[in-house]
């Protein structure tokens, strides 16, 4: 499903020095309330990952309607989609799924691809591309967001670990990770707190290994 664009807001000018002086204290409760205090258009985005549901759990509980972007690429696991389906029902989730315009054997054709293992550089951020970066454009263009919650944590990625809680996007999107600097034993922690069940481990083709970027987090410019 997917959601056409409605009448946006301008966002206040934030100043990410005070935010991330702020929110290094805050739990990542107080940030989400603090997000959604503005009334503005907000996206958390999920892959569904292991930790995944600490996240939208967080986010759902203060906000039943909270929109949640989840950018299916057509080769994700069987395993990753009963988790998917499962989580939604659990904890009532507002889902929109974004997909590539085309299927995979479409466009691992066009690609010139074979199959998704052992892929080149050049042929994976192709890949990432048409799967993840274009639906996702297609989501920012058509729900317009003002404030994007990511549960990214700083341990993950080289990239992610140079954060703040906060950041911007560069299409003038703020970031907020507030789960960023918990470790994984935490994460543990808080989906057993609550009930929640871990996702399963997923291979991403648009990543190299696990701790790399496939580009969504770390897009540059317009």
């Amino acid at each position: 499903m997917e959601q056409q664009a409605t009448s946006n807001n301008a966002a206040p000018a934030w100043d990410l020095t005070a935010l991330n002086e702020t929110f290094s204290t805050a739990t990542p409760q107080t940030i989400v309330r603090w997000a959604l205090s503005h009334r503005l258009p907000t996206i958390t985005t999920t892959g569904f990952g292991v930790q995944s549901a600490a996240t939208l759990h967080l986010v759902s509980t203060l906000d039943p309607e909270a929109v949640i972007v989840w950018l299916d690429t057509g080769f994700t696991e069987p395993a990753t989609r009963a988790f998917a389906k499962s989580l939604c029902r659990q904890l009532s989730l507002n889902l929109l799924t974004y997909r590539p315009r085309h299927r995979p054997v479409t466009l691992l054709s066009q690609l010139g691809i074979s199959e998704v293992v052992g892929l080149s550089e050049p042929q994976r951020q192709a890949l990432a591309r048409r799967v993840k970066l274009e639906p996702f454009e297609r989501a920012i263009r058509q729900l317009q967001p003002r404030i994007w919650i990511s549960g990214i944590r700083a341990e993950e990625t080289a990239f992610r670990s140079g954060l703040g809680i906060a950041s911007w996007d560069p299409r003038g999107i703020l970031k907020l990770a507030p789960f960023l600097n918990y470790s994984a034993t935490e994460m543990d922690a808080y989906l057993a707190q609550h009930g929640l069940p871990a996702g399963p481990e997923a291979v991403d083709p648009t990543k190299a290994a696990p701790h790399l970027e496939c580009g969504l987090h770390t897009r540059q410019g317009s």
